[in-house]
């Protein structure tokens, strides 16, 4: 089948995603002309309206082709304003920056750690001379030292201390 068709078939049944994916290209005697496409994904509130899964799926399918648009010089905000204009489409500015961030940090890998408690820390670092911990994120690799973890053992056997309700404050925020 078409790659465009493959994909949108896996983000439905692996992603339970319901998806249209339409994509061409021109080409001439001159090489690539033009090339684009549009991924089109119902959000998961959005999912649950049949009706509107349903009017979605009619109008990717009523498109005549993508290449034609392109090779007719339709931008993309064209296209979309056709197939989407009286739904109360919004197009954001075509230079929006999207990029991955993981909120990981050594401090959050060592409060995981704290909740092992005393005696795994104390395993930790006797048959490992510490931990190592990768984000299932992003890959980071974060390794806690012999200190560390000592560190976390002496955190974790200082008393707590008890405040009389009638010091308690309530916060301002």
């Amino acid at each position: 089948g078409e790659i465009g068709e493959d994909i949108a078939h896996y983000l439905i049944t692996s992603e339970q995603t319901p998806s249209a994916l339409v994509l061409g290209v021109f080409v001439d005697t001159e090489g690539i002309q033009a090339a684009g496409g549009l991924l089109l994904q119902v959000m998961p509130k959005a999912a649950i309206d049949e009706e509107l899964v349903q009017t979605l799926e009619s109008r990717i399918a009523s498109l005549s082709g993508f290449t034609p648009l392109l090779r007719a010089g339709q931008t993309l905000p064209e296209i979309l304003q056709q197939l989407l204009g009286d739904m109360g489409l919004n197009i954001f500015p075509e230079t929006q920056i999207v990029r991955f961030h993981c909120g990981c940090s050594f401090e959050k890998v060592l409060g995981a750690l704290k909740m092992f408690g005393v005696d795994e820390l104390k395993d930790m670092i006797e048959k490992d001379n510490g931990a190592q911990a990768v984000c299932e994120f992003c890959g980071e690799v974060y390794q806690a030292s012999k200190k560390d973890l000592t560190q976390l053992i002496e955190d974790l056997q200082q008393p707590f201390t008890e405040i009389p309700v009638g010091q308690l404050r309530k916060s301002s925020s």
